[in-house]
């Protein structure tokens, strides 16, 4: 295969589980009723072009919560490319607030099969154990400081982080201490201003939705050589709104450029209660 394109390939599945993992810090869903679900269904395009898609059910009870999402990379690239990403996180509500008690991530690259499982103690502290894992080269990855990982949570439980602050009338101003795993980053939002979305046949929403910027502070785990930064000015947004008039407020969109033009994600079909919103052609 042409060294060019494989690399071409490599950077865009990277820009889909940017896709996933920003669309789990970002869910901004309010409370829900006991044992309700709220079910979403989000489609990923680079340069126009369909790049996979990403579903996520949140459940939640009056003390405990629980998130699963799965990403998967369009079938049309399986020849080349077969990657999906499955996630579950369970949690306590206590205090008005949100304890991880464990999160799993498996992922699928082709044949290999990475799985990691995040145990949470009530000190803080976090155990960390992961079958056929990336090897852990210091001199291709950052090393993560153990003591940076205590207090941190998930992924998902910072979409409950999130919620709170936006249930409570709050901006999304915040800065969220995250470990998935493998990286240990700092996801600091902040607010934009309002933007009213027109029609659009890529999603199910329309109106106005309120933009969170975000801002990574990588801590540890990462390329000690990475093979894309994001230039100055190229702002990450994810946009959050309500779909129906009374429906909970949840990610509608997000915007980032790449090397190969605009990333969005859209969402193409939405779930809650009685309300559904489903597009005719959702991927």
């Amino acid at each position: 295969m042409n060294v060019s394109l494989f690399n071409r390939r490599k950077l865009a599945l990277r820009a889909l589980q940017a896709g996933f993992a920003l669309s789990a810090l970002l869910l901004s869903l309010p409370s829900i009723a006991a044992e309700n679900e709220t079910e979403l269904h989000y489609s990923v395009y680079v340069g126009g072009l369909y790049l996979g898609g990403i579903d996520a059910r949140v459940s939640q009870s009056d003390n405990q919560y629980k998130i699963v999402s799965t990403a998967a990379t369009n079938e049309a690239f399986n020849w080349a490319i077969n990657w999906i990403a499955e996630g579950e996180t369970e949690g306590l509500i206590g205090l008005d607030k949100f304890f991880p008690r464990q999160h799993q991530h498996k992922s699928t690259w082709n044949s290999n099969v990475r799985v990691v499982t995040l145990d949470y103690a009530k000190s803080g502290t976090v155990s960390v154990q992961k079958t056929g894992s990336r090897p852990e080269s210091p001199e291709k990855y950052t090393p993560v400081d153990p003591a940076s990982l205590t207090n941190s949570i998930d992924p998902m439980t910072a979409i409950l982080a999130v919620t709170k602050r936006l249930e409570e009338g709050e901006d999304c101003n915040v800065k969220l201490p995250i470990f998935d795993g493998h990286r240990r980053y700092d996801a600091i939002l902040t607010e934009k201003p309002t933007q009213v979305f027109k029609p659009s046949r890529y999603s199910v929403f329309e109106g106005a939705a309120i933009g969170c910027k975000i801002d990574i502070v990588r801590k540890g785990g990462f390329l000690a050589d990475p093979t894309y930064e994001r230039k100055p000015g190229q702002e990450l947004v994810v946009w959050a709104g309500s779909p129906v008039d009374g429906g909970k407020i949840v990610p509608v969109r997000m915007q980032v450029e790449t090397p190969f033009g605009a990333m969005e994600l859209h969402l193409d079909s939405y779930r809650d209660g009685s309300y559904q919103l489903v597009k005719s052609d959702a991927k």
